[in-house]
């Protein structure tokens, strides 16, 4: 038979994995790779290594540190966050799910040591990051950065960067090398703007200079 502290741990993981599972619902329905199942067991894992690190300062008292346990469950999630980070060429997806491993760890050992309330309303605040701040996050202006690539005749490069103020984007580094052969001068403008439309007018205005071919985005 099961007695009471049997089965008070048994809800604990109960409550670990439910946690874990709402988290990664949502984590599934936006397309990540650590989703439902992911977030489920590495909640219900922090739980229930809680719970052992917990039994085992019980049954050996002050000579077995309680906490050597639980700290090894921050460096194991960091494996596992970085292999939810995924790049494709300039943009990195999959910060977020990291992150989100990273705290539903934490909400499975509040709940392991029996800070219900705790646990509970820490995935409320990450479930409103998520799917609240995530819309909200969007509507914040943010500089993004570009690289443009064009050969050009011999031309001043104020020119470059009166362009860019009057498009108000900003030209943050640039490369050149000389093409002899061709008379031509190779450019990399690693260009800061806010807006598409601020992008679009200073690639127009830069069309226009004379001379200008092989014009490309990175």
């Amino acid at each position: 038979m099961f007695e009471l502290e049997d089965l008070n741990l048994i809800f604990r993981l109960i409550i670990a994995s439910t946690f874990g599972g709402i988290i990664g619902l949502e984590r599934q329905i936006q397309g990540q790779s650590a989703g439902f199942r992911t977030q489920l067991l590495v909640c219900l894992g922090s739980c229930l290594f809680t719970i052992l690190s917990y039994l085992v300062h019980s049954n050996f008292g002050n000579i077995a540190d309680p906490g050597r346990i639980s700290a090894q469950i921050v460096v194991g999630i960091g494996f596992l966050g970085a292999g939810a980070i995924i790049k494709h060429g300039e943009f990195v997806r999959g910060l977020t799910t990291a992150a989100s491993l990273w705290t539903v760890s934490a909400i499975g050992m509040a709940v392991g040591m029996g800070e219900y309330l705790l646990g509970g309303f820490a995935t409320f605040l990450v479930l409103a990051n998520l799917i609240v701040l995530k819309h909200l996050e969007s509507r914040i202006p943010r500089d993004r950065y570009i690289n443009i690539i064009f050969e050009v005749i011999e031309s001043d490069e104020s020119d470059f960067y009166k362009l860019a103020k009057e498009s108000n984007v900003e030209i943050v580094e640039r490369y050149f090398k000389y093409l002899l052969e061709e008379k031509y001068k190779h450019y990399n403008l690693n260009v800061k703007y806010k807006s598409e439309k601020q992008l679009n007018m200073f690639l127009k205005k830069l069309r226009q200079i004379k001379g200008i071919r092989v014009l490309m985005i990175q």
